[in-house]
């Protein structure tokens, strides 16, 4: 007799999947910009940071394509992306640690995104799933925080 058949992942079940992988990497990045006491002006960059990705990646994503089509046909083109490809290797060696999560988020964000496009979802609707997760995700990892700190100083936990 043949072992059944593994289950094929369904469109909706990868993307949960996805959605909960993005989710999970905006918090941890928010848990690690409340641990090193990121000013406010941090928090608001990144929230541009995530509506900007998502920006890239849904609605803009027709028009990012030709305009780097284009820019890549000449000298200048190949230029500034070897010289902005030495300045992200060397941002990428001195911070590390914030690279590492820039890179997660990024990853997971594709991932949700071709999730997303195989669901069916429009350019639109996918842009406000992306934004939405993101941004819970921040306030996750900064609620969970305060929820802890707040759980420990009432229990005496801390000094």
């Amino acid at each position: 007799m043949k072992p059944p058949a593994p289950k094929k992942p369904t469109p909706k079940r990868s993307l949960l999947l996805s959605l909960l992988l993005l989710l999970g990497a905006y918090s941890s990045f928010s848990w690690f910009l409340y641990r090193v006491t990121a000013p406010i002006t941090v928090w608001v960059f990144v929230i541009l940071f995530a509506l900007i990705q998502a920006l890239l990646l849904t609605a803009l994503s027709k028009g990012l394509r030709k305009f780097i089509r284009q820019w890549l046909r000449s000298d200048l083109g190949y230029f500034s992306i070897v010289m902005i490809l030495a300045v992200s290797i060397t941002l990428a060696l001195v911070w590390y640690q914030v690279f590492e999560y820039v890179v997660l988020m990024l990853g997971t964000e594709i991932l949700a995104r071709l999730d997303l496009q195989n669901a069916g979802l429009n350019q639109w609707q996918a842009l406000f799933v992306l934004t939405l997760v993101s941004v819970l995700g921040l306030a996750v990892g900064w609620s969970a925080r305060e929820v802890l700190i707040i759980s420990a100083s009432m229990l005496g936990l801390t000094s």
